[in-house]
């Protein structure tokens, strides 16, 4: 006799379900923000293409801006007397690695790229396990493509593939923002395809 098995049905967070109910009426700012940070990461590409002297600096003071813009979404997002949301957790992390970046010079090359990797590897999998706790039917595939990229992106620095290359390590933190736009950008839209529905 054979028993079939039952359909698993996914885990849903509650907290992360309400924190997403805040942010529907929200969805336009979602994604004016998004649009935001990939002008900020294509910005920070161009310095590093255009600059006689590469420096990492700058870009370190573009990531911690744009952490302000992730912070705030989580701001948003949370309850009065509720928990940190991913968004505010993830804005953290962010500016982190924007403090690690903006005193790349002062670190050695070993411990900015080490620390740098793990905290965006952290930030990575916290938006992608944010993403797989929604019960948002019409899910946008580039949440979780982003969160992949913020991780792998991780996992390079820590490699240390890029080396002591400042123009590479800074074009990939711009890489990150990018990604991390394009992330939110997919949940704004999706938020409000669920608005509508």
């Amino acid at each position: 006799m054979s028993q079939q098995a039952e359909p698993q049905t996914p885990r849903i967070d509650p907290e992360t379900v309400a924190a997403l109910e805040r942010l529907v009426p929200r969805s336009r700012q979602l994604v004016i923000t998004g649009i935001t940070l990939i002008v900020l990461g294509t910005a920070a590409i161009t310095i590093l293409a255009t600059a006689s002297i590469v420096s990492l600096v700058p870009i370190g003071l573009i990531v911690m801006f744009a952490s302000l813009f992730e912070m705030g979404v989580g701001h948003h997002a949370r309850a009065e007397d509720g928990p940190v949301t991913p968004w505010l957790k993830s804005g953290m992390i962010l500016c982190f690695v924007g403090i690690c970046t903006a005193t790349a010079p002062l670190l050695p090359s070993i411990l900015f790229t080490t620390l740098t990797g793990l905290a965006l590897m952290a930030a990575g999998w916290v938006r992608l396990r944010a993403t797989s706790f929604t019960p948002l039917r019409q899910k946008s595939a580039i949440i979780p493509v982003s969160a992949s990229l913020t991780i792998l992106i991780g996992v390079l620095l820590i490699t240390r593939w890029s080396g002591d290359n400042i123009t590479a390590t800074g074009n990939l933190l711009a890489l990150e923002l990018v990604a991390t736009g394009w992330g939110l950008v997919g949940l704004g839209l999706t938020l409000s395809r669920y608005n509508r529905n």
